[in-house]
């Protein structure tokens, strides 16, 4: 059984890098945490 759960969530992570390296695209990453550091913004306004 852990053979193939193994093998299961293998096929998931090289399909999904597989899709990702075809379609060319990645994800926006121009956000970031340090981004609201450095401009002082806050979640909790009080």
């Amino acid at each position: 059984m852990g053979y193939i759960l193994t093998a299961i969530v293998l096929s998931v992570v090289f399909y999904s890098i597989y899709k990702i390296i075809t379609s060319g695209k990645l994800p926006s990453n121009n956000y970031t945490p340090f981004d609201d550091i450095t401009e002082g913004k806050k979640t909790n306004d009080d």
